[in-house]
């Protein structure tokens, strides 16, 4: 059902979303089902761009979005394993399904809601003077840190630039460039200030390359650890909770989106209403963008059944 309230759409009869009306050049305004009201600011969001030809240049689409009901609901009634440790994708995998953006998703959820902490004490490297014999390539490079986890940004820096040197980044091309450019602009001091300042989002951002970054070198404790906690972080979601805003750009619009069991889904769409576009364009482009949302989805979809038999590298 279409419901148009000025450049507002709902996607869904019954999402969480009531009404989203973009009146201002640089605010978007959000009411949902349970009466709260929200205000962004568009620069304060997640852009997306370059769409209009669908020529994705990494292997996943990655889009930053807070997982929605269907998602929770269907973990609710999934079993695990639980046995899978022996790599952080095959842990959450088995925890949560779904492909690479629900992984990526997830992890980036836990950190932002504070429910993962990267300097928990089982994340904590014991002290040792031991040194292998032959000297290790890992043990070379993680021999400094603290944590499992590079949480000293030169040290985070510096493993970054060895990867990309070796040609090992993985997944860490599939991020954002503005994950990226904040990682390598944050130092130590500014990233200790984050949790202070309660900026837990940009937090999450260079956290989440941090994991990435130190996958291949987690044991069995710390992969249980990640995995638990970013399971009780999803389980946790309510219907209170936000979906995410995203800006596409080139359609002048702004869609609120959550992960379901198959990727992205658009729960309502709101066009700049300085943008005077008529009903048949509003119509037009909104169309267009739940057609790249889906073949989006099917990119994702097709790109992960390639790596089915393989874990997490």
């Amino acid at each position: 059902m279409l419901v148009f309230v000025g450049f507002f759409i709902t996607i869904r009869a019954l999402g969480q979303v009531v009404e989203m009306n973009w009146k201002l050049d640089y605010q978007i305004y959000l009411k949902l089902a349970n009466d709260s009201n929200y205000t962004f600011d568009i620069r304060d969001v997640f852009h997306v761009t370059n769409l209009k030809n669908e020529e994705f240049s990494s292997e996943f689409v990655f889009y930053p979005v807070n997982p929605g009901d269907e998602f929770v609901q269907d973990l609710e009634n999934k079993e695990a394993n639980n046995n899978s440790y022996s790599t952080l994708w095959s842990a959450l995998h088995d925890k949560l399904g779904g492909g690479w953006v629900h992984f990526i998703n997830c992890i980036a959820y836990s950190l932002e809601t504070q429910k993962l902490d990267l300097q928990e004490p089982i994340m904590k490297r014991p002290e040792s003077t031991w040194k292998p014999e032959p000297v290790t390539e890992s043990w070379k490079r993680t021999r400094k840190w603290e944590y499992y986890t590079p949480i000293d940004q030169k040290l985070a820096i510096k493993e970054y630039k060895i990867r990309e040197s070796k040609d090992e980044l993985g997944d860490l091309k599939n991020l954002p460039a503005d994950y990226i450019n904040l990682f390598f602009n944050t130092k130590t001091s500014e990233y200790d200030l984050l949790k202070i300042e309660r900026k837990f989002n940009e937090k999450a951002k260079i956290d989440l390359i941090k994991i990435l970054l130190s996958a291949n070198y987690l044991g069995k404790e710390q992969i249980t650890y990640i995995s638990n906690a970013v399971l009780n972080a999803v389980k946790s979601y309510s219907t209170g909770k936000l979906p995410s805003v995203l800006i596409f750009d080139e359609f002048e619009a702004a869609a609120a989106m959550t992960l379901d069991v198959n990727g992205y889904r658009v729960e309502s769409v709101v066009f700049r209403s300085s943008a005077n576009f008529s009903d048949e364009e509003i119509e037009l482009r909104r169309n267009k963008i739940l057609s790249i949302v889906e073949n989006i989805n099917v990119y994702n979809q097709k790109a992960f059944k390639k790596r089915l038999s393989t874990y997490y590298q």
